[in-house]
């Protein structure tokens, strides 16, 4: 009987605050797709997404595998890809990111290729635009990449194991490209330097557990303060995280969704956030995430 796999792609939260395009975590909240010989390509959703993504050709994790089996010259089998979806659509926690890894996995395993992940981080980014989620998504931990470098520079690091990631994720959506085109085309030279420093300090902090960095290690210029204003209820979500006893808070990717940073008192600052989010007339959903150090994986059903 021919080979039935399961992959799970962890959840990604990136930027980080002032990692604008380059900082990422890998987190233990996952996507999960079946794949398995078929007499015709089909796919099923189950989850998030169920009543939005395609189910053709245009679906996202077809596209990938595709896309790695055109550039190893060879063609994909008739599959069955049935997805059960716990990543949320367009709230800043790197869905799309699932899908591309997914793609890319199956067919790397199905077509025997043999591709090293940093090699499959370099095709991901390709589709997906940009490093920061794909990269933690497929090695875990915590991501730092060079984007603009050829090929590709991507290093992962291992965060400390004490850290807790508490994300508020709102029940409404914004489209990665909605938001980067609210950013401007050029900042300040003030606001450059200002990231960099504190990009250079988040590193430390998490690697390291330098915790009272983070408050100001958060900090961001570039990106935060262009976008939050199309996210009604994350700023006053985010003060309440810090009042609550978060050591740092920023908008997780592109948002609209909230990540809160701490060792402990998560459940104080979930319910401080929900709070400020619902005195807003916003709804919310939040969890407590684990930072996923493997990053994402085959589970093999049968052979």
């Amino acid at each position: 009987m021919a080979e039935i796999f399961e992959i799970l792609v962890p959840a990604t939260t990136a930027n980080l605050g002032p990692g604008f395009d380059c900082l990422g975590l890998a987190l233990k909240l996952y996507n999960r797709v079946v794949v398995s010989p078929a007499n015709e390509t089909r796919v099923s959703i189950d989850g998030h997404g169920r009543d939005e993504l395609p189910r053709d050709a245009g679906n996202l994790m077809l596209r990938s595998a595709r896309e790695l089996a055109q550039r190893s010259g060879k063609a994909l089998p008739p599959l069955a890809w049935d997805a059960h979806h716990d990543v949320p659509l367009a709230r800043g926690l790197g869905s799309s990111s699932t899908a591309i890894v997914a793609g890319l996995l199956a067919a790397n395993t199905v077509l025997g290729l043999g591709l090293p992940r940093d090699e499959l981080v370099r095709v991901a980014a390709g589709i997906e635009g940009h490093p920061d989620n794909v990269a933690p998504a497929l090695l875990g931990g915590l991501t730092l990449c060079l984007p603009d470098s050829d090929p590709l520079v991507v290093e992962r690091l291992n965060p400390h194991p004490a850290l807790q990631v508490v994300l508020l994720v709102p029940q409404f959506q914004i489209s990665t490209c909605a938001a980067r085109q609210v950013l401007p085309a050029q900042v300040p030279r003030a606001d450059a330097v200002f990231n960099l420093a504190r990009a250079a300090a988040m590193v430390a902090a998490l690697v390291e557990g330098r915790w009272a960095l983070l408050g100001e290690a958060t900090k961001d210029r570039l990106h935060q303060p262009y976008r939050l204003p199309l996210m009604p209820g994350v700023a006053e979500a985010m003060e309440a995280a810090r009042a609550a006893g978060a050591q740092g808070v920023a908008v997780s990717g592109s948002g609209p969704s909230v990540a809160a940073f701490c060792t402990g008192g998560a459940g104080a600052i979930a319910l401080a956030m929900i709070r400020a989010a619902r005195s807003c007339a916003v709804d919310t959903t939040v969890t407590v995430a684990q930072i996923e150090p493997a990053g994402a994986r085959i589970v093999r059903r049968s052979g």
